[in-house]
């Protein structure tokens, strides 16, 4: 059966357009088929807070050298990284928020990316560990034009995605202002019903 993670990375709730469409996306992919579907609210998620030097200096020691304190630091960061390298199928919901993502989306990031579970490095170079796996990416801006020179939502994600061996992406994007909120809806929600959803 294969494995959708689910990363909702909205601080609104009841509200969040993000979230609708990840809705709409979510239901489309569970049309085709069995999946097993895990979610991570990223701003409601324990799970996902800044670290400190007990964390950070856990991540360069092997587990049975850790002091009782990195391994308590590190233990949410593995539990989360083991979990995105596992997933079969992404499903991204992202809100622009000041030009790039939001601070819960990049802490969750930093988070997974984990020597030996996410990528490893190479001769020179990191060599991402999760190949064939796809992600949809549903980008939502206030009205920043995306893929213009102040969207630095798109670029970051593809070079984290491709970071960690992820090459094959569907973005789904909905860049709306205050006058035109429900037509993006509209728009976005066709893109998603005519995916090719493998």
């Amino acid at each position: 059966m294969k494995k959708l993670l689910r990363i909702d990375s909205s601080a609104r709730q009841s509200d969040s357009i993000s979230r609708q469409l990840a809705d709409v996306l979510q239901a489309r992919i569970e049309q085709q088929g069995a999946v097993t579907v895990q979610k991570r609210d990223l701003y409601y998620e324990e799970l996902v807070k800044l670290g400190n030097e007990d964390q950070v200096n856990g991540y360069f020691t092997p587990a049975d050298q850790q002091t009782e304190a990195q391994q308590h630091a590190v233990a949410g960061s593995n539990i989360l990284a083991t979990e995105f390298a596992q997933a079969d199928e992404y499903l991204f919901a992202v809100p622009m928020y000041n030009f790039g993502v939001s601070a819960a989306l990049k802490t969750y990031i930093d988070l997974i990316s984990r020597v030996g579970v996410t990528f490893k490095y190479g001769e020179g170079f990191p060599i991402g560990l999760l190949e064939n796996k796809k992600a949809y990416v549903i980008v939502v801006t206030g009205g920043t034009p995306l893929e213009s020179d102040y969207d630095f939502v798109i670029p970051y994600l593809k070079v984290f995605l491709n970071f960690v061996g992820i090459t094959n992406i569907e973005f789904i994007k909905a860049a709306s202002t205050r006058n035109n909120i429900e037509q993006a809806l509209i728009d976005a929600k066709n893109n998603i019903n005519t995916l090719e959803i493998s």
